[in-house]
C-alpha cells in the first residue's frame, strides 16, 4: 500500500471515528459551541457590522483616494465616515421612532382589556343567535382557558424571571454594542491584513492547489450569496415597512407605525416573514374593529404580492437561486437552531452548501463521463459506468 493510499484510508477511518464521537456527544458540542458563541458575542457582531459595511467604506475610500491632498488619509477618513453615518442614521431612527412607538404602545395597553371585552361581547351575541356554534366555541374557550391555567401555574414565573434577566442585561447588551463597535473599526481600517492573515493559515495547512482554488471559488460564492441576500433582504424590508406606513395613513388604519415595525421585521424572514407579522398585527386591528382586519389583510396580500414580483426581484435578484422547498428546509432547519438570527442567515448559508455539494457531485460525475445537468437524469436515462458513456446509453447500442 502506498503512502497516499495509506494517509487516505486513515483520514476517512479518522472522519468515520470522529463523526461517530459528534453524534454521541451531540449535546455536550451543542453546549460548548453555545458558550463559544455567547461568549465572543462582541466579536461576531463585530465582523457582522464589518462585512455589511465594507462596501460602504471602500465606495468613501475611492472617492476619497482621488483627492490628492488627502489621498493619504482616505482609509482613515472613510472608516470615520461610515462610523458617523452609522451612528447618525440610528440615532435619527431612534428620535425618530421611539418616541412614537413608546406612546402608541403606552396608548395601545390600556386598551387592551376594553377592546378584548367588546369583541367578546359580540362574538357571544352571534353565537346566542347561532346556537350550532355554541357548542363548538364553548369546547374552544375551554380548552384556551385550560391552556391559560396550565400556562399560568407552570411557566409565568419562569416568563417573568426571563424577562426580569433581559432587562437586568441591558447595561450589558450596551456594553457588547460598544465593543462590537469598535471591533468593526479596527476591521475596517487594516480588512487586507486580517484578510491576509487567514489565507497565510489556510495555505499553511493546505497544499492542494486545486482544492485551494475550490475553496476560494466557495468563499467568493458564499460572499455573493450573504451580501447580496443580506443587504438586499434588508433594504427590501425597509421598502415595504415604508410602504405599509404610508398606506395604512391613508386607509385610515390604527397603530400604523406599530404594525409597520413589525411587518418590516418579519419580512427579513424569506417566505414565512410576512405571515408571521401579519397574524399579530391582524389580530390587533381585530380588537379595534373587524372591518379594519379585513382591509389590513387585503392590503397586506396585495402588499406581499407586490413585493415578491416586483419589489423582491429588483432589490435582491437572483442572489440565492434556491428552489422553494430547499428555501423552507433552510428557514426551518435553521430556525430551529439558532431561532430568529437562524432564519434570516439559514438561506444563503444553506445556498452556500447547496452550490459545495453540486460542485462536488459535478466533479465525480464529469470523472465518470456522465452529464451534469439535471434534467438528462429522467426515467429513460441509463449509465453504462465501465464504458463511460455520459449520453445514457450503453456501449452496445
Amino acid at each position: 500500500m502506498n503512502k497516499s493510499k495509506f494517509m487516505t484510508n486513515f483520514l476517512s477511518l479518522a472522519a468515520a471515528i470522529l463523526l461517530l464521537f459528534a453524534l454521541f456527544h451531540i449535546g455536550d458540542i451543542k453546549n460548548i459551541v453555545v458558550m463559544f458563541v455567547s461568549g465572543l458575542q462582541p466579536l461576531w457582531v463585530g465582523i457582522a457590522f464589518a462585512y455589511l459595511l465594507c462596501p460602504v467604506a471602500a465606495f468613501f475610500e475611492r472617492n476619497l483616494g482621488r483627492l490628492k491632498k488627502i489621498s493619504r488619509f482616505a482609509r482613515p477618513l472613510s472608516v470615520l465616515i461610515t462610523s458617523i453615518a452609522v451612528l447618525a442614521a440610528f440615532s435619527l431612527l431612534c428620535a425618530v421612532l421611539l418616541p412614537q412607538l413608546i406612546t402608541s404602545i403606552s396608548d395601545l395597553v390600556p386598551k387592551l382589556p376594553g377592546m378584548l371585552e367588546i369583541q367578546l361581547g359580540r362574538l357571544q351575541k352571534f353565537l346566542v343567535s347561532n346556537n350550532q356554534f355554541a357548542s363548538a366555541a364553548a369546547d374552544l374557550v375551554e380548552s384556551a382557558e385550560n391552556m391559560l391555567v396550565t400556562w399560568i401555574k407552570t411557566n409565568l414565573l419562569s416568563t417573568v424571571y426571563n424577562l426580569a434577566s433581559s432587562l437586568m442585561s441591558v447595561g450589558s447588551a450596551i456594553i457588547n454594542v460598544m465593543l462590537a463597535f469598535i471591533i468593526m473599526i479596527y476591521l475596517l481600517l487594516d480588512r487586507e491584513r486580517y484578510m491576509n492573515q487567514c489565507r497565510k493559515i489556510f495555505h499553511t495547512f493546505s497544499r492542494n492547489e486545486r482544492v485551494n482554488d475550490a475553496v476560494y471559488d466557495t468563499l467568493r460564492q458564499a460572499n455573493k450569496m450573504f451580501g447580496g441576500f443580506i443587504s438586499g433582504k434588508l433594504i427590501d424590508s425597509l421598502i415595504v415597512g415604508i410602504i405599509c406606513f404610508v398606506f395604512m395613513l391613508i386607509l385610515g388604519l390604527d397603530y400604523p407605525l406599530i404594525i409597520s415595525v413589525i411587518i418590516g421585521v418579519t419580512n427579513i424572514i424569506p417566505m414565512f416573514g410576512p405571515f408571521i407579522g401579519a397574524i399579530p398585527s391582524a389580530f390587533l386591528l381585530l380588537l379595534v374593529s373587524p372591518k379594519q382586519c379585513i382591509i389590513f389583510l387585503i392590503f397586506i396580500i396585495i402588499l406581499q404580492q407586490i413585493d415578491g414580483n416586483v419589489i423582491g426581484p429588483r432589490v435582491m435578484g437572483d442572489s440565492i437561486g434556491l428552489p422553494a422547498l430547499y428555501i423552507t428546509i433552510a428557514i426551518l432547519m435553521f430556525g430551529s437552531l439558532f431561532g430568529f438570527i437562524g432564519m434570516i442567515i439559514g438561506v444563503p448559508t444553506f445556498a452556500t452548501l447547496y452550490y459545495v455539494v453540486k460542485r462536488i457531485s459535478e466533479y465525480f460525475l464529469r470523472k465518470r463521463g456522465l452529464p451534469t445537468e439535471t434534467s438528462a437524469y429522467g426515467p429513460e436515462f441509463r449509465a453504462d459506468v465501465k464504458s463511460g458513456n455520459g449520453d445514457g446509453t450503453t456501449a452496445e447500442e
